[in-house]
């Protein structure tokens, strides 16, 4: 997602207003960032927020709110989610365009100072596809659930359990190996 900041650069406005909405179809690049088994919904990825100029220094503050789908850990089923958080980061002006790209392919020890806080201005551009995409992994929940009392999937079968299909009943077998221990155990509970 890029956008044009030379009017706050060239000190014409102290605040820059915008909006974004992105539907999976129109730019898989967000989508294609995300955590394995999850995907952008119908709804897609609505991003709003301003740049501001405070003296010396851009930041760039944005609200966003994703639909995403995401497989139940349970029963595995696909699941419609939705997250809504803010994005705050500083813009740097001074900074080299591709000190970003060796932020991301090289260690951070070889690059103090330089932080993932941090957007450069390429060109009189801002972009923070980037940055987007990995607060939205972030922000996701560890855990994402169809319903709290999902029961998941039987062991036997593998079906999802429901209140039709409770489940395959499991039968005791002794591993033939350990069948003297059960011998064992009878013998004791009959003393």
């Amino acid at each position: 997602m890029k956008i044009d900041v030379t009017d706050i650069l060239s000190g014409r406005v102290n605040t820059l207003k915008f909006e974004y909405s992105d539907d999976p179809a129109s730019s898989p690049d967000i989508g294609e960032m995300l955590p394995p088994g999850t995907s952008i919904g119908e709804g897609g990825v609505h991003v709003s927020g301003t740049v501001n100029d405070t003296g010396g220094y851009m930041s760039l503050r944005a609200d966003i709110h994703v639909d995403y789908i995401a497989e139940c850990d349970r029963c595995l089923d696909e699941t419609p989610f939705t997250l809504d958080f803010t994005l705050a980061r500083v813009i740097s002006a001074a900074a080299p365009p591709e000190a970003r790209e060796r932020l991301i392919t090289e260690d951070e020890e070889e690059w103090d100072g330089v932080t993932d806080d941090l957007i450069y201005v390429d060109n009189g551009n801002i972009d923070f596809t980037y940055d987007l995409a990995e607060a939205i992994s972030l922000e996701m929940p560890m855990r994402h659930l169809c319903s709290e009392d999902c029961r998941g999937l039987c062991p036997i079968c593998g079906k999802k359990i429901t209140d039709e299909h409770p489940g395959c009943e499991i039968k005791k077998e002794i591993d033939p190996r350990l069948a003297i221990l059960q011998k064992l155990l009878e013998k004791d509970e009959n003393m």
